[in-house]
């Protein structure tokens, strides 16, 4: 799978979802718009997913969790994304870790790293959902 990060790195996705062996999901879209569209089509239920994103803050690391993901590579991690995998045995590889995930201007912690602290997984699901 390393191989494949490599992979997945260099191309133009910023996150891939993969059962086993091969990809069921793939989207072009920053943030956590991608693990929101993948939970509103495929749910919660399948199992054994390895997910690849370029970022993964708290945000995306509650929605991994909801998802309850077998393991997570991810070029840049904050250290909240760290906490919240690291306490779900969520295994994850990571190229860098930053204290937050910043937002665009990079002067302030990202909104939706913000949004999720305090929260648990599918509680922080249904907030965005309702947002």
């Amino acid at each position: 799978m390393r191989t494949r990060f490599n992979e997945f790195v260099r191309s133009n996705f910023c996150l891939e979802i993969w059962q086993g062996d091969k990809i069921i999901f793939q989207s072009e879209k920053g943030g956590i718009g991608g693990l929101i569209d993948f939970i509103d089509k495929y749910g919660t239920k399948l199992e054994n997913l390895i997910i690849f994103d370029r970022i993964v803050g708290r945000g995306a690391a509650l929605l991994i969790v909801f998802l309850k993901a077998k393991e997570v590579f991810t070029k840049i991690i904050s250290e909240s994304g760290k906490k919240v995998l690291e306490e779900s045995n969520i295994e994850f590889h990571f190229k860098e870790t930053v204290p937050n995930i910043m937002n665009k201007k990079g002067n302030d912690i990202c909104p939706i790293e913000k949004l999720s602290f305090g929260k648990m997984p599918e509680a922080f699901y249904r907030i965005l959902k309702m947002g």
